[in-house]
């Protein structure tokens, strides 16, 4: 490996859009992958200015692999999807460069963990329960209808649809999804209804700043069916999560405004909840009547965000000032 290059964004498993922008911001590129030959890796690949092949799944391995790196100024790991955005964080501590910790990656991927941590700074908590699949009608009869159901385990490895979260409005809808369940514990929630916005923002040094808010339509920011509409099969039945783009379809105008009152202390608790202080994000809400409130969230960004640009140039210091977030 030759001597490092800064700044330098180490990418794992990156996109070919997402090292074309490190370059455009002014980075050096090193993109790690476990099989650089694959289909969409070597295109990647050829875009990069370094590569190193090897299983970034591998803690262990990443860490040996990127050891020449350890302390290095304006040096980061990147990883911007549910499965690289942790490694990614593991790494960048194991080699003392910046980004976010573990910990507050895995609490921000986690529901469960999120959850706790929201209902003991908020006055309104969401009722929920943890269970396996066989417990699964007596939990949902504990938090109440409708509620939603989801396993508990990150996305790594992983269809992201197959973790998404189904609505169930009573104990049948309960019994019949007991069989077609994957193994592994659950999160049961109680339904916060209300029109769904993904909101993106990007975090910098523990001040977080809005960049963008999308009303979703159909099915809400994390795959719910409306709350209508029955549910007879597994977690992911929603298939239409693409925003319309329509503001006034999601609620109040107010609502919708990143620079709203409402909005920008919902990112901040759910944000500070998980002690993520660096980083892009992504969360989704709902506008119920006791105002917005989170539904779920995920230490990524959306695969056609921008904030790969913003992250990428606010750790290697380089001139993006759109990640300058204003201190709350």
């Amino acid at each position: 490996m030759n001597p490092p290059l800064t700044p330098l964004a180490v990418l794992l498993n990156p996109r070919v859009q997402t090292v074309r922008v490190a370059r455009e911001v002014g980075a050096h590129t090193l993109m790690v992958g476990p099989d650089l030959t694959a289909p969409g890796m070597n295109r990647a690949a050829a875009e990069a200015d370094q590569v190193l092949e090897a299983d970034w799944r591998d803690h262990r391995r990443l860490a040996a692999g990127l050891a020449h790196l350890t302390g290095v100024s304006r040096v980061s790991v990147f990883g911007f999807e549910d499965a690289t955005a942790l490694a990614a964080a593991r790494a960048n501590w194991h080699l003392r460069l910046a980004g976010s910790s573990p910990r507050s990656v895995a609490v921000l991927s986690d529901p469960l963990a999120l959850r706790e941590q929201i209902n003991a700074i908020t006055s309104v908590p969401v009722r929920h329960a943890l269970c396996s699949a066989v417990e699964l009608p007596r939990a949902a009869c504990q938090v109440g209808f409708p509620c939603t159901v989801r396993p508990r385990g990150p996305a790594a490895g992983t269809d992201p649809a197959e973790a998404e979260p189904a609505v169930v409005h009573g104990v049948i809808e309960a019994e019949r999804l007991v069989g077609r369940l994957p193994a592994g514990e659950l999160v049961v929630e109680e339904y916060l209804e209300g029109p769904r916005v993904v909101i993106e923002a990007y975090s910098h040094h523990g001040s977080h700043t809005i960049h963008g808010v999308t009303p979703v339509t159909g099915a809400d920011g994390d795959g719910f069916p409306g709350v209508g509409t029955p549910v007879d099969g597994v977690p992911g039945i929603g298939r239409d999560r693409r925003a319309s783009g329509s503001r006034g379809s999601a609620g109040p105008e107010r609502l919708l405004d990143p620079d709203g009152p409402e909005l920008t202390r919902l990112v901040s608790d759910t944000l500070d909840a998980a002690d993520y202080w660096v980083g892009p994000s992504r969360i989704t809400a709902a506008l119920t009547a006791r105002g917005p409130r989170p539904v779920a969230a995920r230490a990524c960004p959306a695969q056609e965000s921008t904030l790969p640009a913003v992250a990428i140039a606010a750790l290697l210091e380089l001139a993006e000032p759109t990640h300058r977030a204003q201190a709350s």
